[in-house]
């Protein structure tokens, strides 16, 4: 039980996370002058590459190592955290193909010309991978009550 209360607390403290940043944090930058808004944008794209892809990879392991027979899940939860773990495994995928390759671009001094349609691209993958986060939270929360 403690492993699925951890699983579900990282995940959701994942999805508060970006949530966050798809809510308030985009939104802001958005509105802010240039001068500001890459620098800013830049700054929270290297420490959240430095951060995620550990807190991902953990959050997907935790799951992971629920659907091991040693945890004692009955069918229906264990079939509701597969379904999240597959879920956290796409979101992983997608961010390294989608907008992991967009965030190593942001630089004041190597702004690309398209910078606003790539912002654009980014914010739209990025509420995709949450959204899907959060469903896969729902489900591995559902699960805990059907232990």
């Amino acid at each position: 039980m403690v492993l699925h209360l951890l699983a579900a607390f990282v995940l959701g403290l994942m999805c508060g996370s970006e949530l966050s940043v798809a809510v308030f944090a985009h939104p802001t930058l958005n509105r802010q002058a240039l001068e500001a808004h890459i620098p800013v944008r830049a700054a929270f794209a290297k420490l959240f590459g430095r951060v995620m892809p550990f807190w991902m990879a953990g959050s997907t392991l935790l799951n992971l190592l629920l659907l091991l027979p040693f945890e004692h899940l009955n069918a229906s939860a264990w079939r509701l955290a597969a379904i999240a773990l597959g879920i956290q495994v796409f979101a992983v995928v997608f961010s390294l193909i989608f907008p992991v390759p967009i965030n190593n671009r942001w630089t004041m001094e190597s702004l690309p010309p398209d910078w606003k349609a790539q912002e654009g691209r980014w914010d739209a993958y990025h509420w995709f991978r949450t959204l899907g986060l959060v469903a896969a939270f729902a489900l591995l929360a559902i699960s805990l009550t059907s232990r």
